[in-house]
């Protein structure tokens, strides 16, 4: 059984139920154990990752969070050394080229548009749990994480 670590910050506790649901349902159905950590802003997500990531780990960002937004973040995680090879998943509603271009130039790995069906979250939440991080590498033609999914 693989053991991952997700780290999921968003403001919203809709999202942050619907994501946790989710992969409550995906651990269930095939036995894979996901540590999942719930963070309702970004402030206190570096020093989550710093003392639980692994090689097995993902985060999940939000871009629009109040304190700090998903794109300070990502900033943050891209300058500390301890964990700046961390992969990162920016996941909004937005769609905006800005938005999507400004998270890959910031070195996101991935951006997902958040979906509204709770089948797409599965698909989404799964695939990222299945990649071997250490071994993927950004493709510019594949940013967006729902066409891979």
């Amino acid at each position: 059984m693989k053991k991952f670590t997700i780290f999921y910050a968003d403001d919203d506790e809709d999202d942050l139920m619907f994501f946790e649901e989710a992969v409550t349902s995906i651990c269930e159905e095939n036995e894979d154990l996901i540590e999942l950590h719930l963070l309702k802003n970004g402030v206190n997500l570096i020093d989550f990752v710093e003392e639980k990531s692994n090689t097995d780990s993902v985060v999940f960002l939000d871009l629009n969070m109040p304190l700090k937004s998903g794109f300070e973040l990502l900033e943050e995680i891209r300058s500390n050394p301890a964990i700046q090879h961390t992969p990162i998943i920016m996941y909004s509603t937005s769609s905006s080229e800005h938005n999507i271009s400004l998270s890959q130039k910031l070195g996101a790995n991935y951006y997902a548009i958040k979906p509204n069906s709770f089948g797409d979250l599965i698909k989404i939440i799964s695939c990222a749990v299945k990649i071997n991080w250490e071994q993927d590498t950004r493709d510019t033609n594949n940013f967006i994480f729902n066409k891979i999914t």
